[in-house]
């Protein structure tokens, strides 16, 4: 491994390891009561080396459960409009989470999730 390699990799266990993630439940203002448009978990990815892929999909699928655990509160199936409360929650906190990092192996793997919708990006 080169070191300029090396150091850009240990530049990002570095960040990893300092910096957590936190992101808002973040749905239409009007739409979602104060309380949960704070609700926030901390994602932590010290362990990951985000320049290769398998480690950034491993990120991505634990940004995906921490989008999923945030909007909980919306997420009731006999509600259409809970449910549609639920995604617009769901694709906004995924797609702050997925900003936030800002690296491209991350932002490949949100880009090739089918299950986002094209609009929220």
């Amino acid at each position: 491994m080169s070191s300029q390699k090396a150091f850009r990799v240990a530049r990002y266990i570095a960040a990893g390891a300092f910096t957590v993630l936190t992101f808002s439940a973040a749905a239409h203002a009007g739409d979602v009561p104060t309380a949960l448009r704070s609700a926030k978990i901390t994602v932590r990815y010290s362990d990951l080396d985000l320049s290769k892929q398998s480690d950034a999909q491993v990120l991505y699928r634990r940004l995906q459960r921490a989008s999923g655990q945030v909007c909980m509160h919306y997420r009731d199936l006999d509600s259409l409009s809970k449910k549609k409360l639920y995604d617009q929650c769901y694709q906004n906190a995924l797609a702050r989470a997925v900003d936030r990092i800002d690296h491209a192996t991350v932002n490949a793997a949100y880009a090739a999730d089918e299950r986002v919708r094209i609009a929220s990006r």
